[in-house]
């Protein structure tokens, strides 16, 4: 299970700076939701944050793609970091301070997720420069085993640090996880650009990434699954501290709880996955993954019992992990290192999609309750699984050879091209 973890300690480190890195990312996502909506009283605002956090995923993932493939993927990490660093400090004081506006949340929002837009993919990308192909998948599954759990973790660690140092603390313990993780980084190994070649422009290099996902239906399907529950699932954590103040009528101390159970849930799928002595190759898993994850989520939406409401998000989280890991691992598998920065910044925007879905739901929460937004969400994402899945010829099929060889690449577009 852990063989990666054991004969590599370069990507001990990598992933020990990914658990601290998003860990902080995600705790922060919800530190703000919950800031936004005392200083505003407003869901509506809450989304809007949320929206400002993301939309940085879409107007530069591509961008970052290039270059994570043209530049030392460790100098673009370093970078990345610093930023968040430096914004993660700056928020804690101006509120440590008393001198914080709510706009100034939607600026912090923004340059957080500028950063986090290139770190997400270039940790990925990092993770074949440390390890070599025959323990690849492995590695694979558990950084996104370990990367999916944060998701939830961060946000389950949000509650109670509220609840118990106040929303200053928490932002302040955001900024220790994010220099501690820069602190990891710095011990990772140079490598050099994966792409070195000359003459190749910026948009010319994005629309090789572009051709290498449009001409393979694998990837097409798996970025299609990826974006359901990105889109219509995530922008529940944003809705979280709505429930928790106005449905379940359970404060901050409750919504840490809640939340922590969720990251109960996301543990074991990750561990689930990253057990496996082999790799789910059937995407019916996905499928079947991010439909349950659906599911919970309108019967959480409209369950008054805080237990219950637990249960749910107990359910929900080890499906949304099981999910996350093994798309992102199939993902990957896929691709040529050539272009694996750009294809792994179009994944990213994906992501970026949770925006889209988050401002809309604010706005749902704002004139007809949380539980409708989140429910109608939930239901389109239902429709959507169903209608990519009968799209998708691939997704009923296996995607990697079921006895365990070479997983055939796809080609990258530049060999046709030169």
């Amino acid at each position: 299970m852990w063989q990666s973890m054991r004969d590599y300690p370069a990507f001990r480190l990598l992933f020990g700076s990914t658990l601290a890195t998003n860990s902080g990312f995600w705790m922060w996502n919800v530190a703000i939701g919950w800031l936004a909506l005392i200083l505003t009283d407003s869901p509506l605002f809450v989304g809007l944050v949320g929206f400002t956090a993301g939309i940085p995923t879409l107007l530069f993932g591509p961008f970052g793609g290039v270059l994570i493939d043209k530049f030392p993927r460790k100098t673009i990490l370093l970078s990345a970091q610093t930023v968040i660093s430096v914004t993660a400090v700056s928020v804690s004081i101006l509120l440590f301070f008393g001198l914080l506006q709510p706009w100034m949340l939607l600026v912090g929002a923004f340059f957080n997720g500028m950063s986090m837009s290139l770190v997400f993919p270039t940790r990925s990308a990092m993770v074949a420069n440390i390890i070599p192909r025959e323990r690849l998948a492995n590695a694979i599954a558990i950084n996104s085993a370990g990367l999916n759990a944060t998701r939830i973790i961060g946000p389950a660690m949000a509650g109670p640090s509220i609840a118990i140092f106040g929303v200053e603390g928490t932002f302040a313990i955001c900024a220790g996880l994010q220099i501690s993780s820069f602190l990891f980084s710095l011990r990772l190994p140079w490598s050099p650009a994966s792409d070195t070649g000359r003459g190749s422009g910026v948009f010319k290099s994005i629309s090789l990434g572009f051709q290498t996902v449009w001409y393979s239906e694998k990837l097409l399907g798996l970025f299609a699954l990826a974006a359901i529950p990105t889109l219509c699932l995530m922008p529940h954590v944003h809705l979280m501290p709505v429930f928790a103040r106005d449905e379940l009528m359970i404060g901050s101390t409750g919504l840490g709880i809640l939340m922590a159970i969720g990251g109960v849930g996301a543990v074991l799928g990750s561990l689930f996955v990253a057990s496996a002595k082999t790799l789910p190759t059937r995407p019916v898993v996905l499928v079947i993954g991010s439909s349950t994850f659906a599911t919970v989520l309108i019967l959480f939406s409209v369950t008054p019992y805080p237990i219950l409401a637990g249960f749910f998000l107990l359910i929900g989280g080890f499906a949304s992990a099981v999910f996350l890991a093994v798309n992102n691992t199939l993902v990957q598998l896929q691709v040529d290192d050539q272009v694996r920065g750009r294809v792994l910044g179009i994944y990213g925007l994906t992501w970026g999609l949770m925006p889209v879905g988050t401002l809309p739901a604010g706005a749902i929460a704002d004139a007809y309750g949380a539980p409708t937004a989140m429910i109608t969400l939930a239901a389109t994402a239902l429709v959507l699984i169903t209608l990519v899945a009968i799209r998708f010829p691939s997704l009923r099929r296996s995607i990697l050879p079921e006895s365990g060889g070479e997983p055939q690449q796809v080609q990258t577009a530049s060999r046709t091209a030169s």
